[in-house]
């Protein structure tokens, strides 16, 4: 026979295994939903990720990059310039923030801008210090319902990435994977110099 101790320590150590694990599963089973692509990829294939992200940015996009201006950047890209103005177009509430380590005379920037020249909707910072070492690129759309995350030397048409998409998991597992980086930018851009 089980005496009432035996039974209070039993229900001690179930309480103490099973309440931990409940908990656990609500707080990162959301986290099964998330679609996570990596690998590497060049410049051909950046310009069609930003395309792929910006088309399912209705509210909000930030971008963190280096800008740097080079034959084969994305910025310079016809097909990217174009998509981000249709965007703009089709989602008139649609916010695009850029934050760039490099100062470059870009084409994506003159002509957005010649075109949007309200700083709500289109606006572009340029950072006031030098690239940070292990600067992490991103492009992150409506605040982490998509967003895409590469690492290289500067000036490197060669990057490793992962994109994750969120778009069918709760926000708090969507802060859970950008919250980091949003909130970086965001203190970026205070500091940062306006174009």
């Amino acid at each position: 026979m089980i005496t009432l101790g035996e039974m209070f320590f039993i229900g001690v150590v179930i309480g103490g295994a099973v309440v931990p694990a409940i908990v656990m599963w609500w707080r990162y089973a959301d986290s099964l939903k998330v679609r996570v692509e990596g690998g590497g990829n060049d410049d051909e294939a950046a310009a069609q990720m930003f395309i792929r992200i910006l088309r399912m940015a209705k509210g909000t996009l930030v971008i963190h990059d280096d800008g740097d201006r080079g034959s084969r950047s994305i910025y310079e890209d016809d097909n990217v310039v174009q998509a981000v103005r249709r965007q703009l177009e089709t989602h008139p509430k649609l916010q695009i923030r850029c934050l760039f380590n490099d100062k470059a005379d870009l084409k994506l920037v003159r002509e957005i801008e010649a075109a949007y020249p309200d700083p709500g909707r289109f606006a572009v910072y340029y950072l006031n210090s030098p690239r940070p070492v292990g600067d992490v690129h991103y492009k992150i759309a409506d605040g982490g319902v998509i967003g895409h995350l590469s690492s290289h030397e500067h000036g490197q048409p060669e990057r490793n990435f992962k994109l994750l998409d969120c778009s069918a998991a709760k926000p708090r597992t969507r802060k859970r994977a950008f919250g980091k980086y949003l909130e970086q930018f965001d203190r970026d851009v205070q500091a940062a110099e306006m174009a």
